[in-house]
């Protein structure tokens, strides 16, 4: 006899199962069927919730995304905090926390799927730089930071890191990453003009030093 479950619980359920398919098998190579089987539940049931495989992937970017903004919009609604340690604390918030999303991210975001790469990006200027944005219009009032473009600022920021720091196809040596690092953070100082050194803090997200 099936259980009978919540559908965001179901939903979650069919995610969770398509992600651990995903890692071990590659998207490519996981069907339908295997999710089925690993969820033990109905064609019909699978049907109702996605149309298709892109529609998992759709919405294990999208679950993916509510978490990052539900912790940037906790992060902006902290009193304890300036615009410049909400900005680096909402960059942290951004990494994956455990080796399976990391994974996921690798399976996902390489160039036999590239356009889930392009997808991801798309939901973080959607949604997120919106919220980055008006960070750093407080920042602007705050007197940290002197761009006349918050949101923009925001979207060049958000894209640059997704780009060169979740793209798994650029294979950079430790040396070279710590390079790009140390450039994308003065090139984000300028961009919105705060003071040189003030994103130093940034450098353990990576596990490195400017």
């Amino acid at each position: 006899m099936r259980v009978i479950k919540e559908a965001a619980e179901r939903k979650n359920e069919i995610l969770d199962a398509a992600e651990s398919l995903f890692i071990a098998k590659g998207y490519e190579n996981t069907t339908i069927n295997d999710i089925l089987s690993a969820t033990d539940i109905a064609k019909g049931t699978f049907y109702y919730h996605f149309k298709s495989k892109t529609e998992v992937l759709d919405g294990m970017i999208k679950r993916r995304g509510d978490r990052n903004i539900d912790a940037a919009k906790a992060i902006v609604g902290t009193d304890k905090m300036n615009a410049a340690e909400k900005l680096l604390s909402i960059m942290f918030a951004q990494k994956p926390g455990n080796e399976h999303q990391e994974q996921l991210i690798a399976v996902l975001e390489n160039a036999e799927n590239s356009r889930m790469f392009v997808k991801s990006l798309t939901d973080i200027l959607d949604r997120l730089a919106p919220i980055v944005g008006d960070v750093v219009t407080q920042g602007v009032t705050e007197g940290l930071f002197s761009t006349p473009f918050p949101r923009e600022s925001a979207e060049i920021l958000l894209a640059a890191a997704h780009s060169l720091f979740d793209n798994p196809d650029l294979r950079w040596t430790q040396d070279e990453m710590r390079e790009k690092i140390a450039a994308f953070l003065t090139a984000a100082e300028r961009i919105i003009g705060t003071a040189p050194g003030t994103f130093s803090a940034m450098t353990q997200l990576f596990g490195t030093e400017r």
